[in-house]
């Protein structure tokens, strides 16, 4: 009788401890992880994704240019990602601060690669900071992208 509770409880047990491991979505835990998917699109070139990701009022603040949410899209496939074959970035240092009652603010140090197809390889590094806003899910509300930036790079892009 013992061993049949013991084997009956198990599975509770073990959903019950599953259950609390689980990191809730609006957490520190779950901004970064909003992140990296969010990152994980850029890497597919799933653009789509990218910008269901971002909220109405996205802004990506790169260098010193500012982009608005309607204009985002037009650069991607006018400028930036003509001829882009892959692109990797790689993330470390992440940062989190939840800021309530729904935004979180994320940072984190990052290191990528973009490939074109004519085989030219841009390398740029430093930091992204994001204010995420959580509406049933994270969604990107402004992104600064800051670190040096490489010459010949997104020409007509100012580096000041």
């Amino acid at each position: 009788m013992i061993s049949t509770t013991l084997l009956l409880l198990t599975p509770a047990l073990a959903a019950s401890a599953g259950a609390q491991e689980a990191e809730p979505a609006f957490s520190e835990a779950g901004a970064i992880a909003a992140i990296r998917e969010y990152h994980g699109e850029w890497e597919e070139l799933d653009f789509d994704a990218v910008a269901e990701t971002h909220s109405p009022d996205f802004e990506y603040i790169f260098f010193s240019q500012v982009i608005e949410a309607s204009a985002f899209p037009a650069i991607l496939s006018d400028s930036w990602l003509v001829g882009v074959a892959s692109y990797r970035i790689d993330e470390s240092d992440f940062h989190a601060v939840l800021l309530q009652p729904d935004h979180a603010y994320v940072s984190v140090r990052f290191d990528d690669e973009t490939v074109y197809e004519d085989s030219t390889i841009a390398h740029t590094s430093g930091m992204m900071s994001y204010l995420l806003a959580y509406d049933d899910g994270w969604k990107v509300r402004r992104l600064h992208h800051s670190g040096p930036l490489p010459e010949g790079l997104f020409e007509g892009t100012p580096a000041d």
